[in-house]
């Protein structure tokens, strides 16, 4: 797979970039068959089976359903006033199309997201690579500090156990460091040479062109973004009859998303369910939690797919728009 996401040249066999490649993309799955054996070696994959049918679908597929198209539509709206305020005039309908063919796309390959934005953005709206790739990085600062900030809250509100006040201690400072990176990124001041040749970088400039107006956009749309999570986290492992506090979802769900988003398994598939294992072991079934948290991811990209299928026509296109 190349910067693009959608293709990878052929290599000739034999060729040693041909099993430099094999070897990256086999990492992922022999993370995943490491960590699905030290989750079924905890508990039996008998009964996480028979605790996955013993769920609740009547909550818990209205739930994955409700999130998927709530996640698509408000991200999609961020996407549309992102690109259109830093880069190109980009419509809700036109974010919803390029949102859309990132779902399938990531089907195929769950860690090409960005990659597929940029390639998208270049070849309909005529964007810069490094344009795009500076106004999702500027988005994603407010996915980090969404998430350490409801981690931080959560943590604060449950107390108690070493593993909670350590996420406290965790979040509070990355929180810390992450405002005060951004004040400088955003600012004029201090104006020392070093920190002006920074400012300068390509990948800063929406940070240059930002306005007091956007930051409040972005972050009241990550931030609701994040708290759909909560939600759908909270009322899916209720589904499965986990009965975890309000205050240690809070603390707890920012850990489990920064975890699926590691690259050691393909798309999360068992870091997700590890770290709730972790965290939920108190509040319910240690097969409940293990079959709920490889569910659900599962459940989510399935959904996307589902939601993605309406776009065929646009992945075509982009795979034909050189």
């Amino acid at each position: 797979m190349n910067e693009t996401g959608l293709e990878t040249p052929p290599l000739a066999p034999g060729d040693p970039a041909g099993s430099r490649v094999g070897w990256k993309a086999a990492l992922p799955w022999l993370g995943a068959v490491a960590v699905l054996a030290y989750l079924f070696w905890e508990v039996p994959l008998r009964d996480v089976w028979m605790a996955a049918q013993g769920a609740r679908l009547d909550w818990f597929v209205p739930t994955v359903g409700i999130g998927i198209l709530y996640w698509f539509l408000l991200d999609s709206w961020a996407y549309a006033y992102l690109i259109s305020r830093f880069n190109a005039p980009l419509s809700w309908s036109e974010a919803r199309a390029m949102r859309g063919v990132t779902y399938l796309i990531a089907a195929v390959n769950w860690n090409v997201g960005t990659a597929a934005i940029v390639l998208y953005l270049r070849r309909f709206k005529q964007v810069p690579a490094l344009e795009s790739t500076s106004s999702i990085f500027f988005y994603e600062n407010f996915s980090v500090l969404a998430l350490v900030t409801l981690a931080f809250l959560g943590a604060s509100s449950f107390g108690g156990e070493a593993e909670i006040q350590q996420i406290q201690g965790l979040s509070g400072w990355m929180l810390l460091v992450g405002v005060a990176v951004l004040t400088l990124l955003l600012g004029s001041q201090p104006n020392w040479s070093w920190l002006q040749r920074l400012r300068g970088w390509a990948l800063f400039r929406s940070f240059r062109l930002t306005r007091p107006r956007d930051i409040a956009i972005l972050l009241f749309i990550r931030v609701s973004y994040i708290v759909g999570f909560l939600t759908a986290f909270y009322i899916g492992a209720h589904s499965f009859g986990i009965e975890i506090p309000v205050s240690l979802a809070l603390a707890s769900v920012p850990v489990v998303l920064i975890a699926g988003a590691l690259p050691i398994t393909p798309a999360g598939l068992g870091t997700q369910a590890a770290t709730m294992l972790f965290f939920w072991e108190d509040y319910g079934d240690p097969a409940a939690i293990v079959a709920f948290g490889l569910v659900f991811p599962i459940a989510l990209t399935l959904a996307r797919v589902v939601l993605g299928l309406p776009y065929l026509s646009e992945l075509r296109r982009l795979r034909e728009s050189d």
